[in-house]
């Protein structure tokens, strides 16, 4: 190795110390979690790539020298694994949907719909969910762990029901909690969890409201509470 690709690499190396590269400094790393170290490692990475691309290509001048394009080292860093998008195909073939293309399972991947979304939703009780209701459940941040808590909690609900509660920042810690404060399965329906949770009020809230009162509030004053002190 050369001298001058040897002082190329140490440069690269103090940069990275030195946190020029654009990472946070050494005193809020012990802060990062592992998704942002993974990041760090890419970001290294690709600027390793195009140090070491644009070193190359000064030194060689061949009219038949082609070196790839960063974009395409990325794009194929992050294409699939594709025993894993076979994998996949076989298994959603064995829930009933048929031989996806390769295409198809992307688009689904793309989504986050995976198998194993799939079973879980499945295993949940939505053993005739589509395709576009996967996708439409996982946009609207359903689980297979929410949709299965929400039945044992004795829900009987649609699709559209858990894609509304979820937008409304419902979630089955949070009915369950009310369920032990003593309030029915009456007045926990679907449309009074839509309106205490669109309204900010939590199970703690509640819960410090009775110990005040020495009662529980209704559902309606738990919200006009709210309400009047936001």
């Amino acid at each position: 190795m050369s001298t001058k690709f040897k002082n190329l690499r140490n440069d690269l190396e103090d940069l990275e110390q030195s946190g020029q590269l654009g990472m946070e400094s050494s005193s809020s790393g012990s802060r990062r979690g592992h998704n942002s170290s993974k990041i760090s490692n890419y970001v290294l990475l690709f600027a390793f790539i195009a140090t070491l691309i644009f070193y190359v290509g000064t030194k060689m001048d061949g009219p038949n020298i082609q070196i790839p394009p960063v974009n395409d080292l990325i794009e194929n860093m992050n294409a699939p694994n594709e025993e894993l998008l076979a994998g996949m195909g076989e298994w959603m073939q064995e829930m009933g949907y048929g031989e996806l293309s390769r295409e198809e399972l992307l688009a689904l991947r793309a989504e986050g719909v995976t198998a194993t979304y799939t079973s879980g939703i499945r295993d949940a009780g939505y053993t005739d969910v589509t395709l576009e209701q996967l996708v439409d459940l996982q946009q609207g941040d359903v689980s297979d762990t929410f949709a299965r808590m929400m039945k044992e909690l004795g829900y009987t609900l649609t699709v559209e029901e858990m894609i509304d509660l979820r937008r409304n920042d419902v979630t089955a810690f949070f009915t369950s909690n009310m369920y032990d404060l003593g309030y029915t399965a009456e007045e926990l329906s679907v449309e009074n969890l839509k309106r205490l949770r669109s309204v900010g009020v939590t199970h703690q809230l509640a819960e410090r409201l009775m110990e005040q009162n020495g009662e529980r509030l209704t559902i309606d004053e738990l919200i006009r509470y709210r309400i009047s002190n936001q």
